[in-house]
């Protein structure tokens, strides 16, 4: 069961160097020098699938019960966050159709999503079935 869950981790990081790969690629197509800026996206993706992932699959009930708490008070925080800051500054990405103008932010959005889910279920695969971290 083990190598399962190391062979998935490995296919995780294949993704997320397919993904890598394919934002470089996209950046020199598109002239566009924010690859910085892409690959930073992609990253905080991942970092945040590996925390959901790991919040959602505890291994023993008092970890359940410390994870509960911490997860409800991220939620609060991060909904909060959202409301106040993230909202104004999504505001000129969808202004006068700039996301269509721009296709960079959407496949940015794209990176993110993919990076995430790859992520989440990587880690929860991983805590389910070894038990570890």
């Amino acid at each position: 069961m083990q190598l399962r869950s190391y062979s998935g981790l490995l296919v995780g990081f294949i993704v997320f160097g397919i993904v890598v790969w394919l934002a470089n690629r996209v950046h020199t197509e598109l002239t566009d020098p924010g690859f910085a800026q892409t690959v930073l996206i992609a990253v905080a993706g991942w970092a945040s699938g590996w925390l959901v992932g790991f919040l959602v699959s505890p291994n023993t009930s008092n970890e359940l019960r410390n994870l509960s708490q911490a997860t409800s008070t991220i939620t609060a925080f991060v909904a909060g966050f959202m409301m106040a800051k993230v909202e104004p500054s999504f505001t000129p990405i969808f202004a006068n159709g700039q996301l269509m103008n721009e296709p960079i932010y959407g496949i940015r959005v794209l990176i993110f999503i993919i990076c995430f889910v790859v992520a989440a279920i990587n880690m929860y695969v991983f805590r389910e079935f070894t038990g570890r971290y």
